[in-house]
């Protein structure tokens, strides 16, 4: 393996609320990578417990941890955002505050990065554990899957370039998945995603639900109107996402034909608009 002096260095940003009781773990399984060139940068992002104080431990032990201990509670798009603005690494790998990576982790995915650079973003196979203890079989994050579905967790190392390029994560992403939004930009960048056929990440499963998980149906629709309309141009080169839009307006002709001609007019009207769109992108 090469040396810490001639190996790129990898910036690890750990935002944490309120994951006291976790976040030691986080920190740790960081330090203690194979890869050695690293920084850590944990943000607390105004906790009501004591994730300050042991974070401000961790920093005090470890020369390599940078430590930003935030007064107000702005959210971890902000913390995230704050962390890799501060980064001084050429890549970048988010860390929750409650998971853990393998000690070879770092070292395999900056090898895949410095070894393709068609290739954007790199993760690995998914570990459940605490609450349950599992393997979690995602599908594989090429876009037909990744456009209807975030398999690819926010741990994932990527060119802090290649971030900045893209605007990073959007505040505008406040209700959750601004991962997903992050990796669909990627693609549309021209990149791919590749995952590492190990399990190599370790995602934590806990008794309540996560803010991710205990989304609502009302905003779980604003967030994939949200998507699609921030990533419409990648939605439509899919042909199975234009398959799908033709289908469900065509359903709806078919049936409004028989109930009223207004609804019937706006159907079609839907349809022509579709088209038009997909033909200013495409061609």
């Amino acid at each position: 393996m090469n040396t810490k002096n001639n190996q790129k260095k990898v910036s690890v940003i750990i935002p944490c609320f309120n994951q006291g009781g976790f976040v030691e773990d986080a920190v740790l399984s960081a330090v203690n990578q194979t890869y050695k060139n690293i920084e850590i940068i944990c943000i607390n992002d105004a906790s009501t417990d004591n994730s300050s104080s042991v974070l401000k431990k961790l920093a005090d032990t470890y020369r390599n941890i940078v430590f930003f201990d935030e007064k107000e509670n702005r959210g971890v798009i902000y913390a995230r955002n704050l962390g890799i603005s501060a980064a001084t690494g050429d890549y970048i790998l988010p860390l929750d505050a409650d998971n853990k990576i393998e000690r070879t982790f770092i070292e395999k995915t900056v090898e895949v990065l410095e070894k393709n650079p068609d290739i954007g973003v790199v993760c690995s196979k998914v570990k459940i554990f605490g609450e349950e203890n599992k393997n979690w079989n995602l599908s594989e994050p090429e876009l037909k899957n990744i456009l209807y579905s975030n398999n690819v967790d926010n741990c994932a190392l990527f060119r802090k370039s290649d971030f900045l390029a893209i605007g990073g994560y959007k505040e505008y992403m406040q209700d959750g998945y601004e991962d997903w939004d992050l990796w669909l930009s990627f693609l549309e960048k021209g990149l791919r995603i590749h995952r590492i056929d190990e399990y190599l990440f370790n995602y934590r499963k806990h008794k309540e639900e996560s803010r991710t998980k205990s989304i609502d149906n009302k905003k779980m629709n604003n967030i994939y109107r949200q998507i699609i309309t921030n990533h419409l141009s990648l939605f439509l080169k899919e042909e199975s996402f234009t398959e799908k839009i033709f289908k469900s307006s065509l359903n709806r002709i078919l049936k409004y034909k028989k109930l009223n001609i207004l609804f019937l007019s706006a159907a079609i009207l839907e349809l022509i608009i579709i088209g038009l769109l997909i033909f200013s992108i495409v061609a």
